[in-house]
């Protein structure tokens, strides 16, 4: 279910929050003490191959942030700016990108006392193949891949109860399918879109979010990102909601991935209506 309205214009029904406590992590007071705190955790844990350098030791806090499509954005440094504790990883697909990036932030790699920063050539339609399952436990962040992709698709016609959007399932689980056999070049932007949130669920932990920002009304992006009934289905998110960031004149979309015990409940429900056919 949702915890906003539909209306765009609505203000009064849109949750207002910061960025910090609507992922659930911490935001330091200053950048020496994240670094710090960071410190303690890199000691023990990996946070690419998500698993610990000490398998006896748990203390550890997992806060990693992963942003999509980074580009030439500066928004990684202002998670380490802002004293997030990170580590902040960064995709693109574009090698030349990663290159450029990897050269104009050398002093969070060469200078800073611990590497809190990370860029990697990847593509988050294609799988986030450079990261191991649930090794994300802050959040993942997209700046503008998803808004771009569906703005380039227009409007949804909301009389077309043919198109059930993007309805698809769980990694692995067989997943949804276009129930219109579309044929216009948007479909390939439809299935980019729906791959996207696959990988994304691969890679969080938990119970953890998947963030995007856009300015398009949520009866829209989020028909497209979760079908014409717009609910979270087959299992992939158990809870929707917009945010207003004032600041911004912009719309926060957060979806939150099941827990482990909702993911057992849903495998074990789906096996029995199999047995029962």
């Amino acid at each position: 279910e949702f915890s906003s309205g539909q209306d765009q214009s609505s203000e009064s029904n849109i949750q207002q929050s910061s960025l910090a406590q609507w992922m659930g992590i911490s935001q330091y007071s200053s950048p020496e003490e994240a670094s710090q705190i960071y410190v303690q955790n890199q000691n023990n844990y990996n946070y690419v191959t998500n698993k610990p350098n000490d398998i006896n030791n748990n203390n550890k806090i997992n806060e990693s942030i992963l942003l999509l499509g980074c580009g030439n954005s500066k928004v990684g440094e202002q998670f380490i700016i802002h004293s997030f504790l990170g580590p902040i990883i960064q995709i693109d697909i574009s090698s030349k990108v990663i290159q450029l990036m990897n050269r104009r932030y050398e002093k969070y790699f060469k200078e800073a006392p611990i590497k809190r920063m990370e860029y990697l050539v990847d593509d988050a339609a294609s799988g986030l193949t450079s990261l191991e399952p649930g090794c994300i436990g802050g959040g993942v962040l997209d700046k503008g891949l998803v808004d771009v992709l569906h703005r380039s698709l227009g409007k949804i016609d909301m009389r077309d109860d043919d198109f059930d959007g993007l309805d698809g399932g769980r990694p692995n689980s067989g997943g949804g399918s276009l129930q219109k056999n579309k044929t216009n070049e948007g479909f390939d932007d439809d299935m980019t879109i729906r791959n996207i949130m696959k990988s994304v669920y691969r890679v969080l932990q938990p119970s953890r979010p998947f963030i995007f920002f856009s300015q398009s009304s949520p009866e829209f992006i989020l028909r497209r990102t979760l079908g014409k009934s717009m609910t979270c289905r087959e299992g992939m998110w158990k809870d929707v909601s917009v945010v207003n960031l004032v600041d911004y004149n912009m719309l926060m979309y957060k979806f939150v991935k099941i827990s482990d015990e909702e993911e057992s409940e849903l495998d074990n429900d789906k096996e029995n209506d199999r047995k029962k056919t």
